[in-house]
């Protein structure tokens, strides 16, 4: 048992030396997400510019995105945002599994513009244990006579229970 303990030990550390700390995190915590960092300073918005809660499952959100402005937006496409956890009143980045390839086709938002999406996070982020997460994603929304262009975010909370 303890000759057992002990290779198994030298091989998390071979495995540890050549893909680094993460493949160990990985390999302990299985298909569950983990909490990281917590998340500094606010995630900027626009006025006018909204997502809408509309419905949530343990691997997946539901919302509207309104354009209430006078301004044509930007983004690349909905499987680029990300999740976060609330931890004792603060946000923290929920941890993506392993490495995680996005193509990035082009999202345009027209003035007055809504449409709905769900986000997909199982296969990106693992099991979603319960709590309160937040969905955020970056939008860029382009100059008018009224304000200079500029990236901004948009946030939708739910919980999984």
């Amino acid at each position: 048992m303890k000759k057992t303990l002990v290779m198994l030990a030298a091989l998390l550390l071979v495995i540890a030396s050549f893909t680094g700390c993460d493949a160990i995190k990985g390999l302990i915590s299985g298909n569950k997400a983990t909490i990281g960092e917590k998340v500094e300073g606010s995630t900027t918005t626009l006025d006018g510019a909204i997502m809408k809660y509309v419905s949530s499952t343990n691997n997946t959100l539901t919302a509207t995105i309104e354009n209430g402005t006078d301004s044509t937006w930007q983004s690349a496409n909905m499987r680029d945002y990300r999740l976060e956890a609330e931890v004792d009143g603060e946000w923290h980045t929920v941890e993506q599994k392993g490495e995680f390839a996005n193509t990035m086709e082009l999202m345009i938002f027209a003035p007055g513009e809504t449409m709905t999406h769900t986000f997909k996070f199982a296969d990106r982020y693992g099991e979603i244990a319960p709590g309160k997460y937040r969905v955020v994603k970056s939008y860029w929304a382009n100059a008018t006579k009224s304000m200079e262009a500029h990236e901004f975010h948009l946030t939708c909370e739910f919980t999984v229970e």
